[in-house]
């Protein structure tokens, strides 16, 4: 293989689960130095290019595996690139192993199919791919034999990939996760930060369905509280509620190198769109959803933007594990006390909450509660999307 592996202590994976991408974690990838012996031909045609520019590569019967290969690599250019260069190192490591490749890439195929890619686009997704890697520098022109290895072993993985793909429809579709953090912010109150192999697929709003790693089989629902698809990493803000065992689980006794598996997320994701006013109001717990849509809102906006935000959050000052204010985009307000019980409390600033978006997260309870409130107010109730667990 024209690439060498250069890695960290992380062994390669032996035993990994369904879905599970195969690629060692923390791998930085350097080809060969030296291409100047006889036969080495230079194959670059094109001026250097980010990832952007891939499209110009594709030939219009190639535009769908462009769309497919942005679904499956996440929207940070870093995190992008090291995406690659794992999966070239696992494969240049691994490919004299074929029964172990292949088994590993099959795993990986439901989740591919989770993500929306078809298997028979695989085989282009594959070529595309090595025509990216050819015509990005730094990396040295390949020799003639070397592209076509390349290609090859690339029809080998889709081929892989599209067998395990056709058992998505007999189970589940899950991702495997590692634990690289775990910050318990109370007590009864863990943040777990987790990296997936590919991107997990939860916009601001949505739950993830998270199995604790040592209650094999039992899911629970958990808020996310960062933007998944943007690299890989999940923060999963964990409440411990009474009556709780995968709660106590994931809490109390799960820790960095841990790994857990997630299911497709739940729930409706808020509703960012436009530029009108928009009203949150988080339960004492659930205020992760929240900060994941504030960060979606200041990733999306110019800094001198100002959109009407206002967060109400029943937390006392002194029990505050987040820091909203730099998260929030310039003008957001953050209001720490319920929203008002009735429609005339919610006027008495002046506001008129009719033309909002809200968002409404908690437990069952406190979200019934908190969607009354909102609908006496104004905000119709076809504009309010409700998140809860517990």
């Amino acid at each position: 293989m024209p690439w060498e592996g250069i890695g960290s202590d992380d062994p390669v994976p032996h035993a990994l689960g369904d879905g599970e991408n195969p690629i060692r974690r923390d791998i930085a990838v350097h080809p060969p130095r030296d291409r100047t012996g006889t036969g080495s031909i230079d194959l670059v045609t094109r001026p250097a290019r980010g990832w952007e520019g891939i499209a110009g590569l594709a030939e219009p019967g190639e535009r769908q595996a462009l769309d497919d290969l942005q679904a499956l690599l996440p929207s940070d250019p870093a995190a992008r690139g090291e995406t690659v260069r794992e999966a070239i190192a696992w494969l240049s490591a691994n490919l004299g192993d074929p029964r172990l490749t292949a088994s590993r890439c099959a795993d990986f195929g439901p989740t591919i199919a989770g993500l929306g890619v078809p298997p028979q686009r695989l085989e282009a997704l594959a070529m595309l791919l090595v025509d990216a890697l050819r015509a990005n520098p730094p990396s040295p022109p390949l020799r003639a034999d070397e592209e076509a290895a390349l290609r090859d072993a690339g029809r080998l993985v889709a081929r892989w990939l599209e067998s395990g793909a056709a058992g998505a429809a007999h189970e589940p579709t899950h991702w495997s996760a590692v634990v690289t953090q775990c910050h318990r912010r109370r007590v009864d109150l863990a943040e777990l930060t987790l990296r997936t192999y590919l991107p997990y697929p939860c916009p601001p709003g949505m739950r993830a369905v998270v199995e604790a790693p040592r209650l094999p089989g039992r899911w629970r629902e958990c808020w996310v509280g960062s933007l998944p698809e943007t690299d890989r990493t999940v923060r999963l803000h964990v409440p411990l509620y009474r009556g709780d065992p995968i709660g106590a689980e994931l809490v109390e006794r799960t820790g960095p190198g841990d790994r857990l598996r997630l299911r497709v997320p739940v729930g409706e994701p808020a509703d960012l769109s436009g530029d009108g006013p928009l009203l949150f109001v988080a339960h004492r717990d659930a205020v992760a959803p929240v900060v994941a849509a504030l960060t979606a809102l200041r990733a999306s906006a110019p800094e001198p933007a100002r959109r009407d935000v206002t967060v109400y959050w029943p937390t006392p000052v002194e029990r505050d594990a987040y820091r909203l204010a730099g998260l929030a985009p310039p003008g957001t307000l953050v209001i720490r006390d319920r929203f008002p019980a009735d429609g005339a409390d919610a006027a008495a600033d002046g506001r008129d909450w009719s033309g909002h978006r809200a968002f409404v997260a908690g437990t069952a309870v406190s979200t019934a509660d908190d969607a009354d409130r909102i609908a006496r107010a104004g905000v119709p109730a076809a504009r309010t999307v409700i998140a809860a667990i517990g």
